[in-house]
């Protein structure tokens, strides 16, 4: 879960099987149905059905499929969220967002467009 009070994330580390660490720069396409959790720069393709995490120190640039992404770093592209897409005042993205729910707060910018699924 996401604290904006505190701007941390409570989930445990053992939760989380991919990390892209603070000094990495990855580039291509990566495919989970396990928690990923970006800290450095990710720049491609990722196709998840769990969450995705972009740190406070995280970049990410490409397109995204996912079930929620917690957004406390920048963005850059187009993503597809099936259920919650969350941005913590530190939070920026540029782009394309679909989503069932979106959560911004002051201080947080989407700059784009922003479909919101409904059923």
């Amino acid at each position: 879960m996401f604290d904006f009070n505190d701007k941390t994330v409570s989930i445990s580390s053992e939760t989380i099987e991919t990390v892209i660490g603070a000094q990495t720069r990855f580039k291509g396409n990566v495919k989970t149905d396990k928690p990923i959790r970006i800290d450095g720069y990710f720049e491609g393709d990722i196709d998840s059905t769990a969450l995705v995490i972009v740190s406070s120190c995280g970049t990410f640039k490409g397109k995204m499929n996912c079930k929620e992404l917690q957004l406390m770093g920048t963005g850059e592209g187009t993503v597809d969220c099936s259920d919650l897409m969350q941005f913590a005042e530190t939070g920026k993205f540029v782009g394309n967002v679909t989503t069932r729910s979106i959560i911004t707060v002051p201080g947080s910018i989407l700059h784009g467009s922003c479909k919101m699924i409904f059923e």
